[in-house]
């Protein structure tokens, strides 16, 4: 006789929680939104989302002139520049860091050339760690900083 009863109660919740589950969209929706990943992990040399999204708006018809695509391209290393935190040390020229704007710190390393100045941003120098610390950067986006921080001198 037990064995009835726990077998019926099985059937039944096996009968019945599909269709309670399936009833209640807007409760499946609100879980699916609270169980989504916070964020995704992209390794060098894949595509990822934000480099696709970043790639849409520069290639977008309204950007098809030069001047708007590196208008776009420039401000995306100054986004980049205080999302980095880049101006931590460069806006007061901490550790040695060249202080963004300043022509007498900047003259001797843009004598250098911008290869130069890019592998040193990629690779550290000095005080600073290779990408600046930000290691999930790629090499363009530092690059994009770095031009930024160009064209504040100039």
């Amino acid at each position: 006789m037990n064995f009835k009863r726990v077998l019926g109660g099985m059937v039944a919740l096996g009968l019945f929680t599909p269709m309670a589950l399936a009833g209640d969209a807007a409760e499946l929706e609100a879980l699916s939104e609270r169980l989504a990943p916070v964020g995704k992990l992209c390794l060098e040399g894949q595509e990822c989302e934000r480099h696709v999204a970043q790639q849409a708006t520069l290639e977008a018809p309204g950007n098809a002139e030069a001047g708007q695509v590196e208008e776009a391209a420039e401000s995306e290393g100054e986004v980049l520049y205080a999302k980095a935190s880049c101006g931590a040390c460069h806006a007061a020229g901490i550790a040695g860091a060249p202080a963004t704007g300043d022509r007498n710190a900047w003259t001797a390393r843009l004598a250098k050339g911008d290869a130069t100045l890019y592998a040193s941003a990629i690779n550290g120098l000095g005080a600073m760690p290779p990408k600046g610390g930000r290691f999930n950067f790629s090499d363009d986006e530092i690059k994009a900083i770095v031009d930024y921080m160009i064209s504040e001198v100039e």
